[in-house]
């Protein structure tokens, strides 16, 4: 009878335990990202990361892969996440931005917690008068969580408008097999930039900054000059393997183009690497 007795109660003290534990492990939600439907085939999908890094994703439609995933990311970088949305105003910002400016577009909710604060914000994504930085982090969110390993959405930062105008020089740096710094760079004629961080970088996150407009201009100028139009769209021969690949584009006048370089195939224009090295000078402090 004892000894059932004590079975009994070591089996309530473990399930006790058990229950602490689990409690322990519950985190809050720190950063969500829903992307909802437009008139065409955009990708429906939510994002959830909490604190202790468990990312959450459930596509719904137009995506490669439905219903619920889950991966994880270092809650330091969670946390480091939630200070970049701080820094950049994002706690000030309206609530909502819905004016249909151009319509048909999808609707794009982002929510951030910081001690215990919880703010939310609505945006259509033809509404102009948004904060420059607001698209840019729901972007941010796609990349730093990897988000299209589920969905299979290339990231367009060459789309997004500042309002009036549309980048005229891009440039992406990818992950390797090291530690390669990965971060994109958006320039605009009047020398707007946004730099964004991901990793291995001085600073992660959105940062808006201006530049000389001449500088710019200079850039996609002299890119013309040595011939970025005419050459091809990618440059992919694996020569060499666990490199990153770079990818630019320049909008001058009537053309357009974007151009992907991996870094091991030897075969692309010096023009190429200068364009790219030149661009990098503009973010060199935060890339480090």
């Amino acid at each position: 009878m004892n000894t059932l007795k004590f079975t009994c109660l070591l089996i309530i003290f473990v399930l006790g335990l058990t229950a602490v534990n689990a409690q322990e492990s519950d985190a809050n939600v720190a950063i969500t990202l829903e992307r909802t439907a437009c008139f065409g085939a955009c990708p429906i999908y939510t994002v959830s990361i909490l604190e202790d890094g468990t990312v959450i994703y459930n596509g719904e439609k137009f995506v490669e892969i439905t219903g619920e995933q889950t991966s994880e990311i270092d809650s330091e970088t969670v946390a480091l996440m939630v200070e970049a949305f701080e820094k950049v105003g994002y706690f000030d910002w309206e609530e909502t931005y819905d004016t249909m400016m151009i319509t048909d577009q999808p609707t794009v909710i982002t929510s951030v917690t910081h001690n215990g604060k919880t703010h939310r914000i609505t945006r259509y994504d033809g509404d102009t008068t948004a904060p420059l930085a607001l698209p840019f982090l729901a972007q941010w969110i796609d990349q730093m969580v990897n988000t299209q390993m589920w969905t299979g959405a290339q990231p367009n930062i060459a789309g997004i408008s500042n309002g009036t105008d549309t980048a005229i020089i891009t440039l992406q740096r990818t992950q390797c097999y090291g530690a390669c710094p990965v971060y994109s760079v958006v320039v605009f004629e009047n020398g707007t930039t946004v730099y964004t961080g991901i990793a291995h970088v001085n600073q992660i996150g959105v940062h808006i900054f201006e530049a000389e407009a001449s500088a710019v201009t200079s850039i996609a100028q002299r890119a013309q000059i040595f011939g970025y139009f005419n050459w091809q769209d990618s440059y992919e021969d694996y020569m060499m393997t666990d490199q990153a690949t770079v990818t630019t584009s320049v909008r001058w006048e009537d053309q357009f183009k974007s151009i992907v370089r991996y870094e091991g195939d030897p075969s692309a224009p010096v023009g190429l690497t200068w364009v790219e090295d030149i661009i990098d000078l503009l973010v060199t402090d935060m890339v480090g």
